[in-house]
């Protein structure tokens, strides 16, 4: 039984570190408690956030090696892009820490740090900062709203 809980835990870290958006109340909602959530969420995210920005930085730096820079690319922009470019320009490495963990995920926030920051020695700080913030305000949230799911 312990081991099953143990995988089980195992499990919620994993989904933590991709889908971090929703982990709170996946967590809690299987009948964790709010420090056990709180745990639990910061945990996996704060393990996606090391894994695809180390990631992310080696495999840049291996495509660089490999390939290196080849004229100019085209420009390809959509929604998505304009949000993600917006962000980079306007609020910068903090902006993109702040926004990733809930509205751009946690893999490709930390992969466009390691494109765009991974020289900076704030980057990674401010993305762990910015788990544990959001780790405690959206655990606080299902918290809150918990027992009006709960039967």
């Amino acid at each position: 039984m312990m081991i099953i809980e143990f995988l089980k835990i195992l499990g919620l870290i994993a989904f933590s570190s991709v889908k971090f958006l929703f982990a709170p109340a996946t967590v809690y909602l299987s009948g964790y408690s709010y420090v056990e959530t709180l745990i639990i969420t910061t945990v996996g995210g704060v393990i996606g956030v090391v894994v695809f920005y180390y990631g992310g930085a080696f495999l840049f730096k291996l495509w660089n090696d490999r390939f290196g820079k080849r004229g100019k690319p085209k420009s390809s922009f959509n929604k998505k892009n304009r949000f993600i470019i917006r962000i980079k320009n306007s609020y910068g490495i903090y902006g993109l820490a702040l926004f990733s963990p809930c509205l751009i995920s946690i893999p490709i926030g930390s992969l466009l740090a390691a494109r765009y920051y991974r020289n900076d020695k704030r980057t990674l700080p401010a993305f762990l900062i910015a788990v544990v913030f959001w780790s405690i305000a959206l655990t606080s949230i299902t918290a809150s709203l918990g027992p009006f799911f709960v039967g």
